[in-house]
């Protein structure tokens, strides 16, 4: 395996510096986005660990369609449940910004790798980190403004990937807020008339990150005095 690209974190720590865990099963795979990495009701094949691409978790709603729950990034996986036993989705994992992961197949996952212990403590402390931002991203959803949310919803993007360029416009957050598009606008000018933001086609960029932790809602700081993201 080449080391060539960035490393996802829970690989790097279940690694401890040296030779990738299950490096016999992991292959790199480029995920485009829109690309569905898990589609609900269908059967778990491949755990995914991202190292420069953006997924996001969506869960169905009755007459709403998708909504996003969660982003996953280097700092995680998709198809955590795949280690408690459970090889079906519930909801749909899409890319949002193109790029790297690691694929290891579930089969794998019986098969000699690291300690047992070792990946529990990985696996658990990553799973509670997923529903408290979770958590956190409903809670912000129903008490704060569409400014503090985005910026909130960009700090997540940026910290979960290796530099500050995100391929997305607009129209994708409108999705990943709900927010509709002549509001989120708004919030957006502001933010690049700050000069905190940068919007290229197809692309948004950030420019000061420490303006945008200033701007953002309390949930970005709470989220990072408990697990540093």
């Amino acid at each position: 395996m080449s080391e060539d690209h960035p490393s996802n974190r829970i690989l790097a720590s279940l690694s401890g510096g040296g030779q990738l865990p299950w490096s016999e099963h992991l292959q790199r795979v480029d995920l485009p986005a829109g690309h569905e990495v898990h589609v609900p009701g269908t059967a778990t094949a491949h755990v995914y660990f991202p190292t420069t691409a953006l997924v996001a978790l969506m869960q169905p709603t009755p007459g709403r369609g998708d909504v996003s729950v969660a982003l996953v990034g280097n700092d995680g996986m998709l198809g955590v449940a795949a280690f408690m036993g459970d090889f079906f989705e519930s909801g749909r994992a899409v890319v949002l910004h193109p790029g790297a992961a690691w694929t290891l197949p579930t089969s794998a996952l019986t098969t000699h790798g690291p300690d047992s212990v070792q990946v529990t403590q990985a696996v658990l402390g990553y799973l509670q980190a997923l529903t408290d931002q979770m958590s956190q991203t409903a809670l912000c959803q129903r008490t704060h403004s569409v400014e503090q949310r985005l910026c909130r919803w960009l700090l997540m993007a940026f910290n979960r990937m290796p530099d500050d360029a995100l391929a997305m416009d607009l129209g994708d957050l409108t999705v990943q807020l709900d927010v509709p598009i002549d509001v989120l606008s708004g919030a957006a000018a502001r933010l690049v008339g700050l000069g905190v933001l940068a919007r290229e086609p197809g692309r948004l960029r950030l420019l000061d990150r420490a303006a945008l932790q200033a701007l953002a809602c309390d949930c970005h700081a709470l989220a990072q005095s408990k697990r540093g993201m």
